[in-house]
């Protein structure tokens, strides 16, 4: 969950008779090309020009830093855009001249390949490449290594969060991060967006960030094992060597991203690839199909991955620890839903000033609950942008109520899934010493006497500061997931139980009243309608 702080300050002149002046509008400008192999290409230091056709005034220059991107305040205004200079990728040029309205208080505009001039180089300029992809490997190539490799990368989730693994031996060992795992009591590997089952972990070297996980192979009978580059070959892996990664980058499945060797250092080898969250501790690959190391951050631009060499003594240690251990059982655990909440049900509830938020908030002993639907999170998150449009509308002489979102408001609304959280955090108390009253271990939600199994039991660290912005103390806090369904009128009691640090085998039992429980359940209507194979009614009350 993500918050959003909103930082305004205002300079006040004593200047007689001035000309009142219109509101800026900050402008976003990402140039971002995508190459055949569907890998994003952000063009660095690329200069683009902003003219508002309804003035005489020069153009605007912006220039994108590394990541393609650019910022600057421009008035209100229909603008042209136009790029003086072609980008080539992959046998092609591009170029952008278009024309766009800015308005509001902030926009944001994509360059990209849809919204681009494109020509063909000439022949002699692709001919060596014509039938090659990006990675230099024709493309037909690549496409059948990941055809054959997909299957051997997973996802892994944690109570810190999702990572990638790969299976390196038939007894169903997965290497990842020790990040991604270390500390959780809830392991689960996922192959596709319908099975996820528990794993467990078998060893781990915290220095290399290095760890082997296992699950019951006979889930996922299609799984592949991921071949390690021998020692020897691993020596030979050189700089400028084409590479590519299969992994879960930001919720994605099974992602290829390539990239070219920067440098190799004694414990480590430093890619261009991109490596994003959920894409670390999957395997780097030689396009050969083998394995050559393991992703597992970004240093700067570049990514670390650590070699194969120091991979293979931690799976033989793995091999010997589970002779005499049976796997984890193969269960069935639920999943996040591929759907998304209907987000035009969501930009309804920007038409509103005020929602009763009192419901979904309560306190449990020493904790504050929160239960999160996707309508309560995105009210929230967007409510003082809507109250500064009403302003600014009020002061034009127009009417409140029929303010503009933001456009940043507007697309948020696509991303939200269908799904409950109840998160717990601790409370604190300021008498003498300000610090945290308790720590969160762990909790149950309970639908009728029964547990209700969360998509995801999250456990994180949540930082406590004083008046002077000083960090003073720091303890966990709980955000589980849980499905649309899960708490329904029809449970009849409702009960969340909590453990603490104080006493981590008796719990806080805090039963939820039915008004609010018909609160969230009525939240998630627009997504039931939309979707009604998916959504169960609920049933009659016992």
């Amino acid at each position: 969950m993500y918050v959003y702080l909103l930082l305004a300050s205002l300079l006040v002149s004593p200047c007689v008779g001035a000309a009142p002046q219109t509101a800026l509008v900050n402008v976003k400008v990402r140039v971002l090309l995508v190459d055949k192999d569907l890998n994003q290409k952000p063009v660095p230091f690329y200069l683009i020009y902003f003219r508002n056709l309804g003035t005489a005034d020069a153009p605007t220059a912006l220039k994108t830093d590394l990541d393609g991107k650019a910022e600057r305040q421009l008035p209100p205004g229909h603008y042209s855009i136009s790029s003086p200079k072609p980008v080539e990728l992959g046998g092609k040029r591009y170029s952008w001249n278009l024309e766009i309205q800015i308005t509001g208080a902030e926009q944001r505009i994509d360059l990209t390949n849809d919204n681009a001039k494109t020509e063909d180089l000439p022949s002699t300029a692709s001919a060596t490449g014509e039938n090659k992809s990006s990675s230099g490997v024709a493309g037909g190539e690549l496409t059948a290594l990941f055809d054959r490799l997909k299957n051997s990368v997973v996802a892994i989730h944690s109570e810190s969060g999702k990572g990638s693994g790969f299976l390196v031996d038939s007894t169903g060992l997965v290497v990842t991060n020790n990040h991604v795992v270390d500390s959780s009591s809830y392991l689960a590997v996922q192959f596709d967006d319908k099975r996820k089952v528990p794993a467990r972990l078998v060893t781990a070297n915290v220095d290399k960030d290095l760890a082997v996980i296992r699950f019951d192979p006979a889930a996922f009978p299609e799984g592949v094992v991921a071949p390690l580059l021998s020692n020897e070959a691993a020596s030979h892996l050189a700089v400028g060597q084409r590479v590519f990664t299969i992994g879960n980058p930001l919720g994605r499945e099974k992602a290829l991203t390539t990239g070219v060797v920067s440098k190799i250092e004694r414990d480590s080898i430093n890619s261009d690839i991109n490596i994003n969250p959920g894409n670390s501790g999957g395997p780097l690959f030689t396009l050969d199909g083998q394995v050559a190391g393991i992703t597992t951050s970004v240093l700067r631009n570049l990514a670390s991955i650590v070699p194969v060499e120091l991979v293979r003594p931690l799976v033989e240690q793995a091999r010997k620890d589970i002779v005499s251990q049976a796997p984890p059982a193969p269960v069935l655990l639920p999943v996040e839903p591929t759907d998304y909440f209907p987000p035009d049900a969501l930009r309804e509830l920007l038409k509103q000033e005020k929602l009763d938020t009192k419901p979904y908030f309560f306190d449990a002993g020493e904790f504050q609950v929160g239960l999160i639907t996707p309508p309560m999170n995105y009210f929230l998150r967007h409510e003082q942008e809507m109250a500064a449009a009403r302003k600014a509308a009020k002061r034009s002489g127009g009417d409140a109520a029929t303010a503009k979102p933001p456009s940043s408001a507007l697309e948020d609304a696509q991303d939200y899934r269908p799904v409950l959280l109840v998160r717990v955090r601790p409370k604190f108390r300021a008498f003498f010493k300000v610090r945290f009253k308790n720590g969160f271990v762990r909790m149950r939600l309970l639908c009728g006497g029964k547990e209700l199994t969360p998509i995801l039991p999250g456990r994180s660290e949540f930082d406590l500061y004083d008046q002077r912005e000083r960090k003073v103390d720091t303890a966990f806090q709980g955000i589980y997931e849980y499905q649309a369904d899960a708490v329904t009128p029809a449970c009849g009691n409702v009960v969340l139980e909590i453990y603490s640090e104080k006493d981590p085998n008796t719990p806080e039992s805090k039963p939820i009243d039915a008004a609010t429980v018909e609160r969230v359940w009525i939240d998630f209507d627009a997504f039931r309608q939309a979707h009604p194979a998916s959504s169960p009614a609920p049933a009659a009350k016992p």
